[in-house]
């Protein structure tokens, strides 16, 4: 299945969407620190996710995961999948 995220930069934050839907963002580390933080909105369970990673490839894949599980928990697909 292709990734249906595209990411952007968004001033203080890497942003990922789906179509024209923000899903989530990264955040980098505050001055000083090492850990890049992950949020997403939407969930399997309605509320939002978020926690840190050391790097921005893991809090990028966090946020990547958590929106697959979203998916799969409304039994959606990406357009022209199979």
């Amino acid at each position: 299945m292709k990734d249906p995220l595209t990411w952007r930069d968004d001033i203080y934050r890497r942003l990922a969407k789906c179509g024209a839907v923000d899903v989530g963002a990264v955040y980098p580390p505050k001055a000083g620190g090492r850990l890049w933080r992950w949020r997403i909105w939407l969930t399997a369970s309605g509320t939002k996710a978020e926690g840190t990673s050391g790097t921005e490839a893991e809090a990028q894949r966090r946020v990547e995961e958590r929106f697959r599980q979203f998916m799969t928990a409304a039994s959606l697909s990406p357009s022209g999948s199979n």
